[in-house]
């Protein structure tokens, strides 16, 4: 049965993720399309950072619980001129197996960016034995089932 989080929760999560990079060089905020906008422009704002990127990358194959995964396919980024070089948190709103956020870092160093990762979720099930940490810098809480996010418009 799939995790249905209240927009209550995420106020809490992203509020607890600013918390914890509150004290970090942040040049600029990148989201991870699509549901790590969300949080990123969430955070931004919180942070008061207004260089913001966007990475593209995609991995479900459909909107529906549960949908079936392929590779993670990097398809472009926007702004890149704010991340070269720069500080960045990149942003995402859950992470399961950790493809979409290893992709991402992997771009961010190729660019030559200064990068810390955040996402609101750790999806442990599918992440495994592996231990968050290893994944990513910063997370706002642990699951062990399929998440809905309120943006998303349905229900469990």
């Amino acid at each position: 049965m799939p995790h249905n989080i209240s927009w209550n929760e995420i106020n809490g999560l992203v509020g607890l993720l600013a918390d914890r990079v509150a004290d970090k060089q942040i040049d600029t905020i990148v989201g991870i399309s699509r549901s790590g906008l969300i949080p990123a422009v969430m955070l931004s704002h919180i942070l008061g950072v207004r260089q913001f990127a966007v990475l593209d990358i995609i991995r479900t194959t459909s909107d529906n619980v549960n949908a079936d995964k392929t590779k993670a396919n990097y398809r472009g980024i926007l702004n890149e001129q704010f991340i070269t070089g720069q500080s960045i948190l990149l942003v995402d709103d859950i992470v399961g197996e950790g493809m979409t956020i290893r992709t991402a870092q992997e771009i961010m160093k190729n660019l030559g960016a200064n990068a810390m990762s955040a996402t609101l979720v750790i999806n442990q099930a599918n992440l495994g034995t592996i231990a968050p940490e290893a994944i990513v810098d910063y997370y706002g809480c642990i699951v062990h089932e399929w998440v809905i996010f309120p943006w998303e418009g349905k229900e469990g």
